[in-house]
């Protein structure tokens, strides 16, 4: 049966008192069966582990628990254990595992990463806010599935219908009700704003924008500063380095620290680290989004993930239309005929797909001219550039770059390098006004004579 609101409160009241190893392996497995409906039969306990002499105190799918009295002075034995016992399993089944050390006030997990532990986020429940655990544990016991990163999983997952972004959203808007009268998220807020009216050329204030009343423009404030964090939290597993902190994560520490530049920089969707379970709120978002295999990668799934969090008809009416991945695989294929000769520019690169496909398409044709993975980044990062007004996408297309060079590649640089997609208005480069803003001139490169536009055309 499924677990009522006073029976979670009474497993939580328990958990954090720290009651020792026998209640805490109890209540988890209130939690797993009543709370996640995981069936009886699923969850082994005192699994024994011949080969490295020893019996996990439970297991279900993919996930590995070790219970203890008190993870303070127990945290090192626990982490030993698990390292075994991931090591193991790992081995046994050539599956991804995770592990999970808890003493009931405390939820660690861990994963093993190039043979080594690493902690994931931890987790604290409370009484006060018990309505989190269950959402938290299934999204980490998810963890253990080492999923493809297919668009149509991704968009399960991570979109519109998926718990994640139900949780993400109900989270976020309790956020911003709580930093209504703070002024730095309020001013990012404003500047967000200011620069969607110069995307879509309309006034963005809610009360303002017809095409916006339905959802609010709140909603799409959301919905970017969401995508932002999962855009960055695959940046940062493309490197095959730990989660930082949120806001290491969302500054870009960890390429700075790595000498990739122009992939993540501060922006205005930190407004969430001001609030009081803003750190929280990314950790939880960066977890669900760390379940996914990305170096198996094959298109441009953020993309996917925008559109299914904005909704169809929102999107229609904001002019965003977006190319799909069999067509640009198809003209990138037709018409960069000579990669490792061409530059190619997209001027208006949207969430990054065609440079995802013109990225992918360069290092193989450098594999056959048997130039280094060295040289092949670097000749990429010379030959493929991207630009466009909308900030988000920008954010988003400088991960799709990230994510077509691939951790290996990225791996063999030799130096610093920078990710080519830049914020911008292609449109405007060669512009300027002319005769009090009467008249409109386009510089033409390469030529003397300059376009001339009556103001009667321009406007």
């Amino acid at each position: 049966m499924p677990l009522k609101e006073h029976e979670l409160r009474e497993v939580v009241t328990r958990l954090v008192s720290r009651p020792g190893h026998e209640n805490v392996k109890v209540s988890v497995y209130e939690l797993l069966v009543h709370g996640l409906d995981a069936a009886r039969s699923e969850v082994d306990f005192e699994r024994a582990v011949p080969e490295v002499r020893g019996r996990i105190d439970a297991l279900l799918g993919r996930t590995v628990f070790e219970f203890k009295s008190d993870l303070r002075r127990e945290g090192r034995d626990a982490e030993e254990q698990l390292a075994r016992y991931l090591a193991d399993r790992e081995a046994a089944t050539g599956q991804r595992f995770i592990g999970i050390a808890t003493d009931g006030v405390t939820f660690q997990p861990y994963e093993l990463r190039n043979d080594l532990l690493r902690a994931l986020p931890k987790y604290e429940p409370s009484v006060e806010k018990r309505e989190e655990l269950l959402p938290w544990l299934r999204s980490v016991v998810a963890v253990s599935i080492d999923l493809m990163p297919y668009p149509e999983v991704v968009r399960a997952e991570l979109g519109r219908e998926s718990l994640a972004w139900q949780v993400a959203r109900a989270d976020l808007a309790g956020a911003w009700r709580e930093l209504a009268d703070h002024p730095e998220a309020q001013l990012k807020r404003q500047l967000w704003a200011r620069l969607m009216e110069r995307v879509y050329g309309a006034p963005f204030a809610a009360e303002q924008a017809d095409h916006l009343k339905a959802s609010g423009a709140d909603e799409l404030f959301f919905q970017h500063t969401y995508l932002s964090v999962v855009a960055k939290t695959m940046a940062v597993h493309v490197l095959g380095i730990s989660l930082p902190e949120p806001e290491n994560l969302l500054a870009g520490r960890p390429f700075q620290e790595a000498g990739i530049g122009g992939v993540v920089e501060s922006d205005f969707f930190d407004w969430t680290l001001y609030s009081n379970d803003g750190h929280q709120l990314i950790r939880r978002i960066a977890l669900q989004t760390s379940r996914f295999r990305l170096r198996d990668i094959q298109t441009d799934v953020l993309k996917g993930l925008y559109e299914s969090l904005v909704d169809p008809e929102q999107r229609h009416d904001l002019g965003e239309y977006y190319t799909p991945d069999w067509l640009a695989h198809r003209i990138c294929a037709e018409v960069i005929d000579e990669p490792l000769q061409q530059r190619v520019l997209d001027p208006a690169c949207g969430s990054g797909t065609f440079l995802f496909q013109s990225v992918r398409h360069l290092p193989d044709m450098a594999d056959q001219a048997e130039l280094t993975s060295k040289d092949a980044l670097e000749m990429a990062c010379r030959q493929v550039i991207g630009v466009d007004v909308h900030p988000l996408a920008v954010q988003i297309a400088r991960v799709t770059y990230l994510l077509a060079l691939g951790e290996e590649r990225l791996s063999h640089r030799s130096g610093p390098i920078n990710i080519p997609v830049y914020l911008g208005d292609s449109l405007q480069w060669n512009t300027r006004g002319f005769l009090a803003e009467q008249h409109v001139l386009i510089e033409v490169p390469g030529e003397d004579q300059m376009l001339e536009f009556p103001f009667e055309v321009a406007r």
